[in-house]
């Protein structure tokens, strides 16, 4: 038996009793009148995060193109030379 377990089990999600005074100290420190606006702060924010999340994957795919069509080319250019070495070796 792990000696973490009654530890873990201890500490779990909070229930309506603990969420009700973490919601009451929300309150208390912020104001019930600055409460939506820090809704719609945090809303904006993740919004931000993942249209600039998404914009970088955009940026990035082209260049994973690129990177492909480089490695055909030097694959190519590779191939090339195994077959002048291989015509070399014949004669």
């Amino acid at each position: 038996m792990n000696l973490l377990d009654p530890l873990s089990l201890a500490i779990g999600m909070p229930g309506p009793p603990e969420l009700l005074i973490i919601l009451l100290i929300v309150v208390v420190v912020f104001g019930a009148n600055r409460i939506p606006a820090l809704g719609e702060a945090l809303g904006k924010g993740i919004r931000n995060f993942k249209r600039s999340f998404a914009k970088d994957e955009q940026e990035a795919e082209p260049s994973h193109r690129e990177v492909k069509q480089i490695s055909q080319s030097e694959q190519q250019t590779v191939d090339a030379k195994i077959e002048e070495t291989q015509d070399a070796e014949k004669s």
